[in-house]
């Protein structure tokens, strides 16, 4: 199958999401909507919850292409800093793909190795890319802790979004995401600084 094929299958399987949400969204449903037999989904997916990692992983890999533009030197540390916030908005705000990353850590954490060894390999990058963008952003030589820093900061993320899922989360929106401006801009350098004192 082509790129292009494996595109209409992503673009199905969105749209099965949104009109039946994710426990409705069948192998069936998705090779229907995409105009192919579910012979030929599964001659490249093993599986639903595969069709559905690509999704969430498609919608949710911002921090790749912003780590490569800081790398490249086409953004200041401003823009950066403008551009995660900006990020982290949308973010909040991509409900069903949020949706999908609960539901799959769900099935991995119930046994699915595979969903479990992607999820994985996709927070080692997550957590990588944010090392790598702290060090673009404040010209701060790597620690023996950033990687735990990059860890909470993502965790930070992850559990704003499971509470906002749930309906749980008692502050406003927008007031959370003013705060994480604060501390991309300025509460990330100072404890780095201090990170850097402690070694």
């Amino acid at each position: 199958m082509s790129i292009e094929g494996k595109g209409r299958i992503m673009d199905a399987a969105k749209q099965v999401i949104c009109r039946n949400g994710i426990a409705g969204a069948t192998m069936r449903g998705i090779a229907e909507e995409a105009g192919l037999s579910t012979g030929a989904i599964y001659h490249y997916y093993k599986s639903k919850e595969e069709i559905l990692y690509e999704v969430m992983d498609e919608s949710l890999s911002e921090s790749s292409r912003i780590a490569e533009e800081s790398q490249s030197g086409k953004l200041s540390g401003e823009e950066i800093v403008r551009e995660i916030y900006e990020n982290i908005i949308k973010r909040f705000n991509k409900e069903e793909e949020n949706r999908l990353q609960f539901y799959l850590a769900h099935e991995a954490m119930l046994g699915d190795i595979e969903i479990k060894e992607r999820f994985k390999g996709k927070y080692n990058e997550w957590i990588g890319r944010t090392e790598e963008l702290m060090k673009h952003m404040y010209g701060k030589e790597a620690t023996k802790y950033n990687k735990a820093f990059a860890t909470l900061l993502i965790g930070a993320i992850d559990g704003v979004v499971m509470q906002l899922l749930l309906g749980a989360n008692p502050a406003e929106i927008h007031e959370i995401t003013e705060v994480y401006y604060h501390i991309l801009k300025e509460g990330i350098p100072k404890f780095l600084n201090y990170l850097e004192g402690i070694e």
